[in-house]
């Protein structure tokens, strides 16, 4: 009876292990980076003063992400870090500055929060629409998503949750489709 219940326990684990080791951290990080995204909907739909703190707080971990990302393609295909390094430094150094441009227009009474908080969420898309055609599509694809969300936030603001859950099924559906296809 022992030996039945050990050999179980050793067949979850395994199960649990080929499934994480399944998934590449591309795809973890993904992921993460979606939900992160799709919180940030909810902040900018309910509180677009407190979305402007939101977006700018996502934008270091949005880079951090895309840093890790570029490390280990570079550990595959062995390119020098520091050109890397210097590349996604600038482009996201880039995005805190016209971010802190916003802030600027924001204090000078140019822009209000609601619109502030959805400039960053268009400046983050569009970084990390760039940033995907360096790293791979799927961040052109979360960028994308961003800007969408973006048009469903201002003119269609009752609707953005059906939207965004809509959306979000429709990534996760491609995600599976496209690992599949690698599989075979």
């Amino acid at each position: 009876m022992f030996h039945k219940d050990s050999t179980n326990i050793e067949n979850i684990k395994a199960a649990e292990k080929s499934f994480l080791h399944g998934l590449k951290v591309f795809e973890i990080i993904f992921v993460i980076l979606m939900v992160l995204a799709i919180i940030g909907v909810g902040i900018t739909d309910f509180s677009p003063a407190r979305s402007y703190w939101y977006w700018l707080a996502m934008a270091p971990i949005f880079a951090c992400a895309c840093l890790f990302i570029e490390w280990t393609h570079m550990r595959d295909e062995g390119k020098s870090w520091l050109s890397i390094l210097r590349t996604q430094l600038l482009t996201w150094f880039g995005l805190l500055v016209a971010v802190q441009l916003v802030f600027l227009l924001l204090r000078a009474g140019r822009l209000t929060y609601e619109s502030t908080g959805l400039v960053i969420l268009l400046l983050l898309a569009l970084t990390t629409f760039i940033v995907g055609i360096q790293l791979g599509f799927q961040l052109c694809v979360l960028g994308g998503f961003l800007g969408l969300t973006l048009l469903f936030v201002a003119f269609l603001e009752q609707y953005v949750w059906v939207i965004a859950f809509v959306a979000m099924l429709g990534v996760i559906a491609t995600f599976l489709v496209l690992r599949r296809k690698r599989r075979q």
